[in-house]
């Protein structure tokens, strides 16, 4: 398994090579050094400690990397160092692994060595993309730097058509890669991500309050365009019976904390930070409804793929209230489990958020049709059949 982020790092890459191995398969990752998101390497990481672990089963291999640092060349020295050591390791593996899986998240480049390694022994790749580029760079990319847009581009359409098979977490990414990198659509599949099964099993069900409470969890970046959920809450403003709970941190809180202060919304957006995944539950205890939002101007990609914090508000049980489009929307449609506007809409949000305060018991049973469509389509077990599966494929598809 080839991917840039692994264990302590939370991303769900280490729950998925970890099931691998209780079902009985012999899993290698060959990753970076632990330093996501601020990047700070713990203490037991640094002086070359730790390159090679057991965890569960699974041998981790660590190649250098360049730490995280603000702004696009601090970003780009990271990706480029961790695909530079990622390429030099391939050369000293052995070439007798059944299947290559690239697990790829941003950037695209961390599956370059999966293709360089099949390149040298041949063994075929199974891809699995978690963050559709060259679209997800758009959304950081200054528009002075946009002439690199075409370079970037045929650099990520030459990485995805040389995967033997691929699937993504988003429908309409299946067309994506027909209509951008001119890939079968018989060689892509749809497979959501999982989110936490455990919620299914608690009982969430908001705390009384005598207002009602939005929460918006998880990374607050410039994808989640923040913008939208400001200006619907500025719109409501003169209301006293609603808060906004952002749980989270990210690139884009400067411009949340600024626009707060600027428009004097203090009493209607409270600031929790990010907290540890052990304190979520009682966040959503203190949640009546949850926000989601996503929109990137002119990335069709970006904007049609289907956020994993979607799952998770859905296996918490909440309604849930979008601005947002592509997959996401099917989503809540089909499920019932909550309303969306078209992304960027803040007026179409602000309108929904007045609805919901006045009209709540309307979406009393949004919160059960999400975990419902949950079970039925987003779960870990259900996510590792299917990935166990398309290994299997990709590995007897290649003999």
């Amino acid at each position: 398994m080839v991917s840039q982020h692994y264990w302590p790092e939370h991303f769900q890459i280490t729950e998925i090579c970890e099931e691998l191995v209780r079902r009985g398969h012999q899993v290698t990752a060959l990753v970076g050094i632990p330093n996501y998101p601020k990047g700070v390497v713990p203490e037991e990481y640094l002086h070359g400690k730790n390159r090679q672990q057991i965890r569960n089963g699974v041998n981790i291999i660590r190649v250098e990397e360049i730490p995280r640092n603000p702004g696009i060349r601090g970003l780009a020295k990271n990706y480029i160092s961790y695909m530079r050591e990622a390429d030099k390791k391939i050369g000293k593996l052995p070439g007798d692994f059944d299947v290559i899986f690239a697990y790829q998240l941003s950037p695209v480049l961390m599956s370059e060595p999966a293709m360089r390694m099949k390149k040298r022994t041949g063994i075929p790749v199974f891809l699995y993309c978690a963050d559709i580029w060259p679209d997800a760079i758009k959304a950081m990319l200054p528009d002075k730097l946009n002439f690199a847009m075409p370079l970037i581009k045929a650099m990520s359409s030459k990485i995805y058509r040389q995967a033997n098979v691929s699937a993504t977490n988003a429908s309409s990414y299946v067309d994506y890669f027909d209509q951008e990198f001119g890939i079968s659509r018989d060689k892509v599949f749809y497979l959501p991500q999982y989110a936490e099964d455990s919620y299914l099993d608690m009982d969430l069900t908001a705390r009384p309050s005598d207002k009602v409470r939005f929460l918006i969890m998880g990374n607050i970046g410039k994808l989640q365009y923040m913008p939208c959920v400001l200006e619907a809450v500025n719109s409501l403003k003169h209301r006293d019976d609603f808060e906004l709970h952002i749980v989270g941190d990210g690139s884009a809180m400067p411009y949340c904390k600024q626009y707060v202060a600027e428009h004097e919304l203090q009493k209607h957006v409270v600031f929790h930070g990010r907290r540890p995944y052990e304190e979520m539950p009682n966040y959503y205890r203190n949640a009546d409804c949850c926000l989601l939002t996503l929109n990137v101007p002119g990335a069709p990609g970006i904007n049609s793929t289907l956020p994993s914090r979607l799952q998770g508000f859905m296996a918490a049980g909440k309604p849930i209230l979008a601005s947002i489009d592509g997959s996401a929307v099917q989503v809540i449609n089909d499920s019932g489990c909550g309303k969306a506007v078209p992304a960027g809409d803040a007026e179409g949000l602000a309108k929904l958020m007045r609805d919901f305060l006045d009209n709540s018991d309307s979406y009393a049973s949004c919160g059960a049709n999400g975990r419902t469509y949950y079970k039925a389509n987003f779960t870990k077990q259900r996510f590792m059949n299917e990935i166990e599966k398309l290994l299997v494929l990709t590995m007897k598809g290649a003999q």
